[in-house]
């Protein structure tokens, strides 16, 4: 048995064969270089986490997935938290709340093209002692976003 049978790493791919090279996340496609695809909001963890809950409801008919019990890759990782991903129908999640804010919007929202991501404008605070701060203008108020 040789070092590539025991240890799959993304170090050790050097002269492993081309299958063990795309098994670095098994649940994700392996597309060829230059292909991109849709986002697919990590539908393979949605499905884990529906998977787990039907796992713990048993024989009841409860089987809803508890908030916030996953995310998306991107929300995961992004460091800022920029990124927000849960139940819309919910109304205590936390992206309820944010698309609740009158700084939300959607792009092509006028062609009536609904789209699945939206967006929160950004929030312009000038400091009013700036030489230009009146014609900045104060798109919308400083506001918390509820946790």
């Amino acid at each position: 048995m040789n070092i590539y049978e025991e240890y799959f790493a993304p170090l050790t791919t050097k002269g492993a064969p081309d299958i063990i090279k795309m098994q670095k996340n098994p649940n994700v496609t392996v597309r060829m270089r230059g292909v991109m695809e849709k986002c697919t909001f990590c539908v393979q963890r949605i499905e884990e986490a529906k998977i787990a809950a039907h796992a713990r409801a048993g024989a009841s008919a409860d089987t809803r997935i508890p908030r916030d019990s996953f995310t998306t890759a991107c929300a995961q990782a992004c460091p800022t938290g920029a990124i927000v991903f849960g139940d819309i129908k919910d109304s205590e999640s936390r992206v309820s709340k944010m698309k609740g804010q009158d700084r939300n919007y959607r792009l092509l929202d006028y062609l009536n093209v609904v789209a699945r991501t939206s967006y929160l404008a950004r929030i312009r605070n000038p400091n009013p002692k700036m030489p230009d701060a009146k014609d900045i203008g104060v798109a919308s108020l400083v506001e918390k976003v509820p946790e």
